[in-house]
C-alpha cells in the first residue's frame, strides 16, 4: 500500500521529533510525523519526576561544557540557532510559564509535564502536521530521489527528506527501543557503542538495600576505584531496593559504568556531615555528650542522623543502644565520627541500559553537519535528539539538546537545496 508522498517525514514523536515537525512545516511543506506508540511524548511525560525539567538556565557555553565530552562543541551551532532562552520563550508564548529552581533547572511553573506536551501538540495541529500513531517503522531505504519508509504492518511512505528522532534505548516501554540506530547503520552511518547513562547503581550490600526509600540531601559522595578517588560530587541521593539512585548518582553513573567495565573495584563513600570538618564534628558530639550524657546512645544518633540510619549505625559503631552517652569512650567517639565522615559501601554494577534515563553512545557526530543536522553521508537524511552520540547530565541538558537539534533539523529540511 502506497501512501501519498510527503516533503518531509519525521520518525519519532518525542521532544526532538515534535520540535522538528513543527519547524519543518514552514513554506507549505507537507510534513508527516510517525510515532510507534498510541500517543506522542510518552517519555517526555516521565521527565523530572513528571514535572519536566525542560531546560537549564545556564548560558550556551555552560550548557555545552555540562555535556563534558570531547565532541560537545558539536552542539554550539544548534544552541546558537535555538537556545535555552528560545525554548523558554517558545513555551511562554504558548501559555506555559516557567520557574528556575536549584541547579539552574527550568520547570513549568505549574509543575506538570503535560503542559509542555499539550503546547507541542497544539502547535503540531496548528501547523497541520499529519500525525500517524501506532506506525512502527521497520525500514528506511534511500532511493535515487526519495526515501522509502516501510511500516511493520505493510504501509509504505515516500518522502524527499527524512528526520530520524527515535530516541535511545532507555525506557523501551515508552517506544525508545533503539530502532533509529539500526536505520542509521543500514544507511551507512557509524554507531558508537551504546552504554547506560543517568542510570541507578547496584550494590549487593544488604545493609545498603535495607535503607531502601531513604533520601539523603546535601551529602558529599566520593567514588574510589581500586582505592584511588576518581569522582567527588555533592547533592541529593536515594537508597533503593537494589542499591542507590538520585540526582548525584545518576550524574556519575556513566563514569562508574566505565570504571566497572575496566575491571576496577569500585567503592562509594558518603560524608554525611560535609558542612562540618572532622574536628568540628568531634566538638559538636562532645557537647552533645555533655548536655545529654545521661540519655541512651540511641538518642545521640537520632540527633545526628535520619531515623532509618540509626539501626545501621548502632551495628557499625559496636555501641549498645542502651549505653549512657556519657560513658562513651574517646575511641568510640572517634569511630562514630569516622563513619559519619566516611560511610562506605561497594558498588557492584549499574542497572541495564533500558533502565537509564539517557543512552550514551550513538551516531558518530563527525558524520553529521553540526549547522544543519543533515547526514554527511546521505543527502536529505537528518538526525536529532538522543540518537546523536553526545549525552549530558541531569538538569535539563538532554532535553535542551533535543529541542535545539530538532529545531535545526526541521528548519534545515525546509531548505530546498539541502
Amino acid at each position: 500500500m502506497e501512501h501519498e508522498i510527503y516533503d518531509i517525514v519525521v520518525i519519532g514523536g518525542g521532544p526532538a521529533g515534535m520540535m522538528a515537525a513543527i519547524n519543518a512545516s514552514h513554506e507549505n511543506n507537507k510534513v508527516c510525523l510517525l510515532e510507534r506508540n498510541s500517543s506522542l511524548g510518552q517519555k517526555l511525560l516521565l521527565t523530572g519526576k513528571e514535572r519536566c525539567n525542560f531546560t537549564s538556565s545556564k548560558d550556551i557555553r555552560g550548557i555545552v561544557e555540562a555535556f563534558g565530552e570531547p565532541k560537545s562543541r558539536f552542539l554550539f551551532s544548534a544552541l546558537t540557532q535555538f537556545s535555552n532562552h528560545d525554548v523558554i520563550e517558545f513555551f511562554e508564548n504558548r501559555g506555559v510559564e516557567h520557574v528556575v529552581e536549584r541547579g539552574d533547572r527550568v520547570f513549568p511553573k505549574n509543575g506538570n509535564a503535560i503542559s509542555i506536551l499539550n503546547a507541542l501538540e497544539t502547535e503540531l495541529h496548528k501547523k497541520k502536521v499529519q500525525i500517524l500513531l501506532n506506525f512502527h517503522v521497520v525500514r528506511v531505504l534511500k532511493k535515487e530521489t526519495h526515501f522509502r519508509i516501510v511500516s511493520e504492518k505493510g504501509p509504505v511512505i515516500l518522502t524527499q527528506k527524512v528526520i530520524i528522532t527515535t530516541g535511545g534505548k532507555s525506557y523501551p516501554a515508552t517506544g525508545s527501543t533503539g530502532d533509529g540506530y539500526n536505520f542509521a547503520k543500514k544507511l551507512g552511518h557509524t554507531v558508537n557503542p551504546l552504554t547506560p547513562s543517568l542510570v541507578p547503581l547496584i550494590s549487593r550490600d544488604k545493609n545498603i538495600r535495607a535503607l531502601s526509600g531513604l533520601t539523603l540531601k546535601n551529602v558529599n559522595l566520593k567514588i574510589y576505584a581500586d582505592d584511588e578517588k576518581v569522582i567527588e560530587v555533592f547533592g541529593e541521593m536515594l537508597f533503593t531496593h537494589f542499591g542507590v539512585s538520585g540526582p548525584i548518582i545518576l550524574t556519575i553513573s556513566k563514569k562508574v559504568y566505565n570504571l566497572l567495565k575496566q575491571g576496577g573495584k569500585v567503592k562509594a563513600s558518603i560524608d554525611l556531615k560535609p558542612a562540618l570538618e572532622r574536628e568540628k564534628l568531634m566538638r559538636r558530639i562532645q557537647r552533645e555528650m555533655e548536655t545529654i550524657g545521661k540519655k541512651e546512645y540511641k538518642t545521640l544518633l537520632e540527633d545526628l542522623l535520619p531515623k532509618s540510619l540509626v539501626p545501621l549505625f548502632l551495628t557499625l559503631t559496636h555501641i549498645d543502644t542502651h549505653r549512657k552517652i556519657g560513658s562513651i569512650t574517646k575511641k568510640e567517639k572517634e569511630r562514630l565520627v569516622n563513619i559519619l565522615k566516611d560511610f562506605y559501601f561497594k558498588i557492584d554494577d549499574v542497572l541495564p541500559i533500558e533502565s537509564g534515563i539517557v543512552t550514551a553512545g550513538g551516531i558518530e557526530v563527525d558524520e553529521i553537519n553540526s549547522k544543519t543536522m543533515e547526514s554527511k553521508i546521505v543527502p536529505g537524511l537528518y538526525f536529532a535528539g538522543e540518537l546523536i552520540g553526545i549525552d549530558g547530565p541531569t538538569g535539563g541538558f538532554n532535553l535542551q539538546k533535543a529541542w535545539s537539534t530538532g529545531y535545526v533539523a526541521g528548519i534545515s529540511a525546509t531548505n530546498k537545496n539541502s
